[in-house]
């Protein structure tokens, strides 16, 4: 009798809810959301809002009663977006693309609802790039800042998810550059009378902020700062090329000391003609040593790029410290580049790290190589998520490696 019952109502439950699907109730959405989420209402008047935010149908993206995804989403945040942006979905197809567009979190640069800044930015187009590239901060206080950028008009130049060219770049430079700067007898003047229409200009030019007028960068390689094209444009006197048949013999035969580092058993990218110019800028440049950028950026534009690593700050050992006082940045006779071996390295700076502690060095053996236990036993080169970029937790973990007994 009780089963009865019971399926009586399970019957009845079942025909209430097939009611409730062929008449669906309608429902104020946005009134009902506003009933707990009042803290969003607000943001209606913000100067961009998204439209199905503004229409009121909260639906589009959450589910009302349950979800898989935080905020009750419908679906994950990238897959929600691109239903609606396809045009996005086909710059993540090109050669270049920016890390938060690839990996889907739109969110980090996006408000979902309504922002004051267009395309409904979290926040200024300087502010919100300044987050990830930390040069940018820098270039308002430069003497001289190229308009885009004192306009906070990255887009000018760059596209925001994806490009044909590096950079993000909306096209090749001198391209890009001659939109907005004629070839014109100044021009002309300017460049020795020069044919430049297929140079890249911002290898003598800062494309974002500089101290020497014409955003001219400071740090400027000798020839070119003599104006002695041809001590290095060999063709330029007869044919009027700018053309190098091969970069890295040319800077040897001034460099001989970076040309030497081919010698070591490790040597870093000399392998090919034009090796020298992945990292130099041989006209001018803003930073020591005629680099393209400042070390900890331009190191990083190769390495820690595994797929899936979205932050490599945690990867930086040792903030604002220069990549080259461990590494050997032309070659070494150590893996990894390293300027030296054991615990010298480290001791160079750490002079007492050990005195009182745990012994390293000369007789100290490691059993697990056999070796002598060096710093790299026990700590990391790049980034750790204990203190003193320890390997392992410290507690236990990290001493029994050794300490099994």
């Amino acid at each position: 009798m009780r089963r009865m019952i019971g399926g009586h109502w399970a019957l009845a439950g079942a025909l209430f809810f097939m009611g409730m699907q062929s008449s669906p109730v309608e429902v104020d959405q946005p009134a009902v959301c506003f009933k707990c989420h009042g803290d969003i209402e607000s943001e209606l008047s913000s100067r961009y809002v998204h439209q199905s935010f503004a229409d009121g149908v909260c639906s589009n993206c959450h589910n009302p009663h349950a979800s898989k995804h935080a905020a009750l989403l419908m679906d994950d945040a990238s897959d929600i977006c691109l239903s609606c942006h396809g045009d996005v979905a086909g710059d993540l197809s090109l050669e270049t693309t920016h890390l938060p567009a690839a990996s889907g979190q739109c969110l980090q640069c996006h408000d979902p609802h309504a922002s004051e800044h267009t395309a409904q930015l979290r926040s200024s187009t300087l502010d919100l790039c300044g987050g990830c590239h930390a040069q940018v901060q820098q270039w308002p206080s430069r003497a001289v800042v190229h308009s885009p950028v004192e306009d906070g008009d990255c887009q000018a130049c760059h596209e925001p998810h994806g490009s044909v060219d590096g950079h993000l770049l909306a096209q090749s430079p001198p391209g890009l550059c001659f939109d907005c700067h004629d070839q014109d007898q100044s021009f002309r003047q300017a460049h020795r009378g020069y044919d430049l229409g297929e140079a890249n200009c911002a290898i003598c030019h800062d494309p974002h902020a500089a101290g020497l007028k014409g955003l001219l960068r400071a740090n400027q390689h000798a020839p070119f700062e003599g104006g002695d094209c041809e001590g290095c444009h060999e063709a330029l006197a007869s044919t009027g090329s700018f053309a190098i048949d091969q970069i890295q013999p040319l800077c040897g035969e001034c460099h001989t000391t970076a040309a030497n580092f081919a010698t070591k058993q490790h040597h870093h990218i000399l392998d090919d003609d034009r090796s020298c110019a992945n990292c130099h800028n041989a006209h001018a440049s803003n930073t020591g040593n005629l680099l393209n950028e400042e070390q900890s950026v331009l190191c990083m534009s190769c390495h820690f790029n595994e797929e899936g690593r979205k932050s490599k700050d945690a990867y930086v050992t040792h903030p604002g410290t220069d990549c080259s006082n461990c590494h050997s940045p032309h070659g070494a006779d150590n893996a990894k580049y390293l300027s030296s071996e054991g615990t010298d390295l480290c001791l160079r700076c750490h002079e007492a790290a050990h005195d009182a502690s745990h012994p390293v060095g000369e007789g100290t053996v490691d059993p697990r190589t056999g070796g002598n236990v060096t710093c790299r036993s026990c700590h990391t080169l790049h980034g750790s998520g204990w203190p003193k970029y320890l390997s392992m937790d410290p507690q236990m973990e990290l001493c029994i490696q050794c300490h099994r007994k």
